[in-house]
Order: C-alpha cells, then sequence, then structure tokens
C-alpha cells in the first residue's frame, strides 16, 4: 500500500512540475510579447477598485489618451485597456475583464472596432490575439473563445500550442520579456500602455472635418458581424444595467478616402442611443477640442504626443462635467505609484519632442530600452 502511495506522490508531483514549467514557458517565453502584451498584463497588477477611469478600445486609445498626464493635472487615475487591431468580437469579454477589478470606474468605450469595411478585420486572428493571448483564463474568456472560435480552440485555452516553435526567434521580442518581467516585480508599468510616435504629420489629402458638422445625418451600414457584435455589447450593457460606461468616437483627420468609416461612425452612433447611451462623437471635433491637424497627430487617426496632451485633457474636463468623474483617495503607496508614473510619463513627451523631426524616427512603446532612455529625461526632484 505504502508503495502505491509513495508512486501516486511522484506521479502527482511530476504532473504538477510539468504544468509549472509549461506555465512559466507559456507566460514569460513562448507567447507573442508586444506592447499589447504588456499593456493588458499590466491592467491587472492596477489594484482592485483604484481607478476612476477605463479606456477601452484600439490603437486610438493608447496613443491618444495618456494617464500619467490626467494624474498630474487632475488627480484622477486612469488606464489604457485596449489592443492594436481591437476586433469588435473583443469588446464585451474585454467589458467583463474590466468589470471583474473595477466595476466602479466610468468606462470610455471608444469604438472603432465596430467601423471597419469589411469583417476580414473583425475575424483576423492577429486581432484576436492581441487581445486573448493575454488574459487570464477564466470563465470569461472561455465564454469568448467558445462563442467566437470554431477551429483550434485549445490554441486560445493555450497559447504555448501556437507560440512553441518559437524558439529560434526569441530575440526579437526580448526586450518586452524583460519588461513584462520588470513590471510584475515592480508592480506596475510606468506609462499605462501608452504607445506614440514623434511624428508631426501633415495630410497630403484634403482634410474634411471643417465640413463634418454638415454631413452629421450621412451615414452607412456597417458589416454584418460587427452590428451583430456592438449590439450583443450593447444588450449586455442594458441587461446589467450598466450606468457607469460611455461609448465614443475619438478624433481623426477625415479625408475623402476615409469619409465612409465616418458614415459608419455616425450608423454607430444611433445604434447605441437605440440602447440608450450616450455617444461622444469627438471625430466632428477636432478644432474645439483644439487640436491642430499639421501638429497635432502623427498620422491621420492617431494623436502624437502634442494632441494627445490636449485631447486628455479636454476628454477629462468633459467627463468630470458631464459624468462627475473625480479623484479618489489614494493609499501611500498608490500615490508614489503615481507620483512615478506621471514623472515618466514628462519623461516621455521631453524625449519624444527631442526626437520630432528627425530622421528614422520609430513607434515609442514601453519597453526597458525605452525605460532606460526616459531616466535621463526626469524631472529634477527638488530637495
Amino acid at each position: 500500500m505504502k508503495r502505491y502511495l509513495l508512486r501516486a506522490v511522484k506521479i502527482l508531483c511530476f504532473i504538477l512540475a510539468v504544468a509549472l514549467c509549461t506555465g512559466l514557458l507559456q507566460e514569460y517565453v513562448l507567447c507573442h510579447a508586444d506592447h499589447n502584451r504588456e499593456r493588458v498584463k499590466g491592467f491587472y497588477r492596477e489594484d482592485a477598485e483604484s481607478l476612476d477611469v477605463v479606456y477601452l478600445g484600439a490603437s486610438e486609445v493608447y496613443s491618444d489618451i495618456a494617464p500619467g498626464y490626467t494624474y498630474r493635472r487632475d488627480g484622477i487615475t486612469s488606464y489604457i485597456f485596449a489592443t492594436q487591431a481591437n476586433s469588435m468580437l473583443n469588446y464585451k469579454s474585454q467589458l467583463k475583464n474590466v468589470l471583474s477589478r473595477q466595476k466602479n470606474a466610468l468606462i470610455v468605450i471608444e469604438l472603432n472596432g465596430a467601423v471597419y469595411e469589411d469583417d476580414e478585420d473583425v475575424t483576423k486572428e492577429a486581432n484576436l490575439r492581441n487581445y486573448s493571448d493575454n488574459v487570464p483564463l477564466d470563465l470569461t474568456k472561455a465564454e469568448w473563445i467558445a462563442q467566437n472560435i470554431k477551429e483550434n480552440q485549445a490554441e486560445y485555452v493555450f497559447p504555448i500550442m501556437k507560440y512553441h516553435g518559437i524558439w529560434s526567434d526569441l530575440g526579437a521580442e526580448e526586450k518586452y520579456r524583460k519588461t513584462i518581467v520588470d513590471d510584475q516585480m515592480r508592480g506596475f508599468n510606468y506609462l499605462k500602455g501608452v504607445v506614440n510616435w514623434p511624428v508631426q504629420f501633415r495630410s497630403p489629402q484634403k482634410s474634411l472635418n471643417s465640413t463634418l458638422a454638415a454631413s452629421r445625418d450621412s451615414k452607412l451600414p456597417l458589416t454584418e458581424l460587427s452590428e451583430t457584435a456592438l449590439r450583443d455589447l450593447l444588450g449586455y450593457c442594458r441587461s446589467e444595467n450598466l450606468t457607469n460606461v460611455v461609448f465614443a468616437r475619438f478624433p481623426h483627420i477625415v479625408t475623402e478616402r476615409t469619409f465612409e468609416r465616418f458614415e459608419r461612425g455616425n450608423t454607430v452612433g444611433d445604434i447605441v442611443a437605440e440602447y440608450g447611451f450616450d455617444y461622444l462623437n469627438f471625430e466632428r471635433d477636432v478644432a474645439l477640442i483644439g487640436l491642430d491637424e499639421n501638429k497635432d497627430f502623427y498620422n491621420p487617426d492617431h494623436l502624437n504626443v502634442y494632441g494627445q496632451q490636449k485631447f486628455t485633457a479636454f476628454l477629462t474636463d468633459y467627463l468630470k462635467e458631464h459624468y462627475s468623474v473625480s479623484s479618489h483617495t489614494l493609499t501611500d503607496s498608490q500615490t508614489d505609484e503615481w507620483e512615478i508614473c506621471a514623472d515618466y510619463y514628462e519623461a516621455y513627451v521631453k524625449y519624444n519632442e527631442s526626437l520630432m523631426g528627425t530622421p528614422d524616427v520609430a513607434e515609442l512603446s514601453e519597453d526597458y530600452e525605452l525605460v532606460e532612455k526616459l531616466k535621463d529625461f526626469l524631472p529634477e526632484k527638488k530637495s
């Protein structure tokens, strides 16, 4: 009997060791490590119920919003829960992720994922994995997989099955792996998800922004899959009686080439209103916000750090006035964390400015190489 018991214990220990090893490999090594992973992982390091605002969406969110700036200016804590080219299929699940930890925050949902031209972008594997690979395996993720993934579901349950063969190319993403480990040891990430480019864009195509007020009733239908997913999200919000969600369209330079996307955005607004929620269409308000189309964008769809600060300030003031957003009391450790993050954002702006107009500029997302450079730009501490 003792021999069988010992054998059972050995087998159990072996299984646990394999599971632990597999978990560590999947979390830190055999995974796709990029700014999406760093950002999503960082959200789960924020203390529960510590945020005043959470921004959900796609790249418009992490280029246009600066949590460190909001904290230094207004004392308001916020986080960017957004993934690159975010699919509308992800939004409801992402909202559930946010509510699981920050149910008292105002949740601003930017709906770029609803205005894609065709369903190929909605179902694109990379756009789904930017989200799903980086959240914990729980009931919310299991429900998302069951609803949206028809083939190779096991690869979404255990992403290591997808990335098991990347041993030979680990160096390409090493800076993000190290950053994620550093964030975990520190307990938070510095920039709260911000990604930007040191560029002042000048559109080669004529901007239509000044004419959009007259086009506010111009509409085009959404793709069938996008509309179904949008209505699913809105139906969930209504069924849960959520009063802390607001939907938005962030600023863009609208041209003749992108005007149809603007028209789909108007349709989105109608659908949101149908379910009884607010839709803040800032795409029509570039001038009102104070944005200069020749100085404040790094491409037609995203703000640079100059525009980022202007829009963050404008939106924060709007949320304070219309949704009673205010700062809440932080612990001493939380205050210290946010002061550090505000300092690093100031350094990020200074470093970003130093690269404006130089050749070979690149995306500036939080990784350990950038963090080391930012240390040279941190504000001096008062004695």
